[in-house]
C-alpha cells in the first residue's frame, strides 16, 4: 500500500505548530507525548460544554442502536425533541428550524431561503446578498462570496459572486476616521447608502455576525449599531440574517449574541456550539410567518443528505440540556466578566496590545507594532505565529485572527475557552498570554 506524502489534504505551513492530539477532557487537550494544553479557543470556538462527556457518549450509543438515518422528509423522535427544545429558546416569536452539518451549509440555506422569499413577494430581481468587509460566513462559494475576509477569498476572487459589502462597525480602526459618538453611527448609515445606490434594489438580505469573530477578533459594535441596522432592513424590505455560528448557544453570556441588542432577526444561522463539537451540525431558524409565505410558492425546501440526522439531533438536544442544567450561559457571563477584566488589568498597557474587546467568553486581543499609530505588525514578520508557538510551549492554545487592519495585515487572538472554564483556568490563560507577549519583546 502506498501512503500519501501527508495525512493532511494540504500540508500545513511550517509556521503552524504541528501537534498530534491523542485525547481531551473538559478544557484540556493531551498530545501523544502527554503534554497538557488548555484549549483557550474551544477548538474553533466549538467546544462549549467541554470534551469527554459521558452523558453524550451514552446518548450517541442509544440513538445509534435505535435509529441511525432516515430520509429527511420523515420525522424522528430525536428531531421532534430538538425542535421542541429550540422552540423554548425563541419565546417571543415562533421560528421554523432547518438542520445541516455545519455553518457554511446553514449560511447557504439562509441565502436560498432569502431568494425564495423575495420570489414569494413577487420581487425576483432581489437576487444579491449584502454583507460587510472584515467578515467570514463559510468556505463554500456562496458563503465566501458574502464573506469580507480577503485572506480567505484569496485565489478564489474570480469565482465568487460580485455581491456588495459595507465597512464593519470597527471603532478602533474606524473606516471613516471618525470618533464615537460624534460619528453619527456612519457604519450603520453605510447600509442605507448602499440601498439608495443603483444596486440597492437588487438586495434580498443583509447578513452579519453580531460580534465579528474570526476575521476581526471579537469586534463588538456600539449599542446603537444593531437597532439602526434592523430598522433600515425593515424599512427597505430586506431580510436580516444574523450569523451566530460562533456566538450562539451561550458563548457571549446570552443564548444568542443578538439578544444583547434585543433584536428579532428574520433568519438566525448557527452551528458550532449547537452540538458542542460532538458531531457536525448546523441550523437555520426562520420566522414562522416568512416560511408560511414561501410555502404558498414552493412545494419544498430541498434538504441536504444529512439534514435532521437523528444522531445529530439527539446529541444537539443533550448539549442544550447540559447548557441549561449546569447554568452554563450565566456561568459564561460571570466568567466572561472575570476574563475581560483580567485581560485589561494585565495587558492593557502592554506595548504590543492595541485593543481588548468582547462579551461573555468571547474576547479578542488585537496586537500592534505601535500603540500610538496603531500600526499592525507586517505579516512577513510572523509575529502572530511566534506568539502562538510561545503560548503552546507554555500550555495554552489561542485562536488566531488576521487581516482586520486592511484585509491582509492586522493580527489578534480570540480568547474563548469552553463555558465550563473555572476562575483558576482563566487566570492561567491570561498569565500565559502575558508571558508569551513578554517573551517577544
Amino acid at each position: 500500500m502506498s501512503l500519501p506524502s501527508s495525512y493532511f489534504f494540504f500540508e500545513p505551513s511550517s509556521a503552524t505548530p504541528s501537534l498530534i492530539i491523542e485525547r481531551a477532557q473538559g478544557i484540556y487537550l493531551y498530545t501523544k507525548e502527554g503534554k497538557e494544553i488548555i484549549d483557550a479557543a474551544s477548538g474553533a470556538v466549538v467546544v462549549n460544554i467541554g470534551q469527554g462527556r459521558e452523558e453524550i457518549a451514552t446518548i450517541a450509543q442509544e440513538q445509534i442502536k435505535k435509529l441511525d438515518y432516515i430520509v429527511p422528509i420523515w420525522l424522528s423522535e430525536a428531531l421532534e425533541g430538538l425542535v421542541k427544545k429550540l422552540s423554548e429558546w425563541f419565546p417571543t416569536e415562533p421560528y421554523r428550524f432547518y438542520f445541516t452539518t455545519g455553518g457554511a451549509e446553514s449560511v447557504e440555506a439562509a441565502f436560498r431561503f432569502a431568494f425564495l422569499y423575495q420570489i414569494a413577494e413577487n420581487k425576483p430581481w432581489k437576487n444579491k446578498i449584502l454583507s460587510r468587509w472584515t467578515s467570514y460566513h463559510g468556505i463554500t462559494l456562496g458563503a465566501l462570496s458574502a464573506s469580507g475576509n480577503r485572506l480567505r477569498r484569496e485565489h478564489l476572487e474570480h469565482c465568487l459572486l460580485d455581491w456588495p459589502k459595507i465597512p464593519p462597525p470597527y471603532c478602533y480602526r474606524c473606516p471613516w476616521s471618525k470618533t464615537y459618538p460624534s460619528c453619527g453611527i456612519a457604519c450603520a448609515q453605510a447600509l442605507e447608502e448602499v440601498l439608495h445606490s443603483k444596486t440597492g434594489n437588487s438586495i434580498a438580505a443583509f447578513i452579519a455576525e453580531p460580534i465579528i469573530g474570526a476575521s476581526g477578533g471579537a469586534i463588538v459594535p456600539v449599542e446603537e449599531y444593531w437597532p439602526a441596522i434592523a430598522d433600515i432592513c425593515k424599512k427597505h424590505g430586506l431580510l436580516l440574517i444574523v450569523d451566530e455560528v460562533m456566538t450562539g448557544f451561550g458563548r457571549t453570556g446570552k443564548r444568542f449574541a443578538f439578544e444583547h441588542w434585543k433584536l428579532q432577526p428574520d433568519i438566525i444561522v448557527s452551528a458550532k456550539g449547537l452540538s458542542g463539537g460532538y458531531i457536525p451540525m448546523g441550523m437555520l431558524a426562520v420566522r414562522e410567518e416568512l416560511v408560511q409565505r414561501c410555502e404558498k410558492v414552493a412545494k419544498n425546501f430541498m434538504f441536504f443528505t444529512y439534514t435532521s440526522h437523528p444522531l445529530s439531533c439527539a446529541i444537539a438536544k443533550k448539549v442544550i440540556d447540559i447548557l441549561e442544567a449546569e447554568n452554563l450561559i450565566d456561568h459564561s457571563m460571570k466568567m466572561g466578566e472575570l476574563l475581560g477584566q483580567s485581560l485589561k488589568n494585565e495587558l492593557a498597557n502592554h506595548p504590543f496590545v492595541g485593543e481588548i474587546r468582547g462579551k461573555g467568553l468571547f474576547w479578542g486581543v488585537e496586537f500592534v507594532k505601535s500603540k500610538i499609530t496603531k500600526e499592525p505588525f507586517p505579516p512577513e514578520e510572523g509575529f502572530l505565529n511566534r506568539l502562538l508557538r510561545k503560548a503552546l510551549e507554555l500550555g495554552v492554545f489561542f485562536y488566531p485572527c488576521q487581516g482586520m487592519a486592511d484585509g491582509f495585515s492586522g493580527e489578534a487572538v480570540l480568547v474563548c475557552p469552553p463555558l465550563i472554564v473555572k476562575e483558576g483556568d482563566i487566570l492561567k490563560i491570561v498569565a500565559v498570554l502575558k508571558e508569551s507577549l513578554n517573551q517577544l519583546i
